[in-house]
């Protein structure tokens, strides 16, 4: 997980709109990847909380290279779509869930069904908008979903990684007057990171999708304890305020007014 820093705060599978972090439950690791406690014998946990978890990103290197016993294959999945499918069973249990379906040449990650409605969940790390190991991006971040939904006259909704992984999310896919959330807790790449000119508009684009803006913008992403989450503050807050890394960072090119896209404590800068 190239997206997150160092981690913090604990994710809750049953409470997905409140408890926000990389740290994951065992017990939500035996749901997550369909296994059993014994078959996690290699994974070393930790204790916080009088819980037992595990940094998101060492359980995703044990995933691939296979050292949790019976878990879901990798195939060409992610861990963010096994957590997600998890999400969608708990908020939406009567939504029918494809994985992995073939439009053309394309693979698209979710097909979803739910009260006779369908869409495709594909799903948006940050090397879909900024400059990474993979090079620039090579296409901009709409291109698949238009040819996608000109083919088969169904929906693609780009679920970006700083759109929360909850419930609320799952629910506002469905259902336009639900309120979303967004989040970046620990993210190494930020808005201002981003490579297209109109990096703004596709953010924007993408919040409204999920209805996640609150209180004007998107600044509210970057914690601490915003909307009653628990979610960490995001150290490039404190960063910023201590001359170590330039505001600019968190102002996608295009912006209009920077009071959308800083949190709080950032608006006086």
């Amino acid at each position: 997980m190239a997206v997150l820093g160092k981690p913090q705060g604990i994710f809750d599978l049953s409470n997905s709109d409140q408890f926000v972090g990389s740290f994951i439950t065992k017990d939500d690791i035996k749901t997550i990847l369909n296994v059993k406690e014994s078959d996690l014998v290699a994974l070393k946990f930790e204790t916080i909380d009088n819980l037992y978890v595990i940094d998101e990103r060492n359980l995703q290197k044990a995933w691939y290279k296979g050292e949790i016993k019976n878990a879901s294959p990798v195939n060409n999945s992610s861990l963010e779509e096994l957590f997600l499918i998890s999400i969608i069973r708990n908020s939406l249990p009567n939504c029918i869930i494809e994985r992995q379906i073939q439009v053309n040449r394309f693979k698209m990650d979710l097909k979803l069904t739910h009260n006779s409605k369908s869409l495709f969940i594909e799903f948006d790390g940050p090397s879909h908008f900024s400059i990474s190991k993979y090079g620039i991006p090579k296409h901009e971040p709409f291109r698949k979903k238009k040819i996608v939904q000109d083919k088969t006259g169904i929906e693609v909704a780009n679920w970006a990684y700083w759109i929360q992984r909850c419930t609320s999310n799952v629910k506002a896919l469905f259902d336009e007057n639900v309120k979303g959330l967004g989040v970046l807790w620990s993210t190494n790449v930020h808005f201002g990171d981003f490579y297209f000119e109109n990096s703004a508009d596709i953010i924007e684009a993408i919040n409204k999708r999920f209805n996640v803006e609150h209180d004007g913008g998107s600044g509210y992403f970057y914690g601490a304890n915003t909307l009653g989450r628990n979610n960490p503050e995001h150290p490039i807050i404190e960063a910023i305020l201590s001359g170590k890394e330039s505001i600019h960072r968190l102002l996608p090119k295009g912006f209009q007014e920077k009071s959308q896209w800083l949190p709080k404590k950032l608006q006086n800068l």
